[in-house]
């Protein structure tokens, strides 16, 4: 997957996981998905995550672990956006290409 397909594939994620919530009808990169003014509170957050995982082994046969001590640790928080959060699973698909273990 390129980005803008995980992009594309966050914003569906998004709508999916939201039904019967308020949420913008324009769902782009800038859409902030934690923290004030965003779509998600903490357990919508974790929703979204596990259903984007699960899409992304699906999809792409990767079985990559989003929410990791390694999302914790980063000095900017990947889940901030929608296009934080795509550079994110970038990263992870790429370091699983790598065969770099994810923790």
């Amino acid at each position: 997957m390129d980005r803008s397909e995980i992009v594309k594939l966050i914003c569906q994620t998004i709508r999916e996981v939201s039904i019967g919530q308020a949420i913008p009808e324009d769902i782009d990169e800038a859409t902030r998905l934690f923290g004030g003014n965003a779509v998600f509170d903490s357990l919508g957050l974790v929703t979204l995550v596990t259903e984007l995982e699960t899409q992304i082994d699906d999809r792409c046969g990767s079985s990559i672990l989003i929410a990791s001590e390694k999302a914790m640790s980063q000095q900017r928080s990947p889940f901030r956006s929608v296009g934080t959060l795509a550079d994110y699973v970038m990263q992870l698909l790429g370091d699983e290409a790598d065969g770099v273990a994810q923790s």
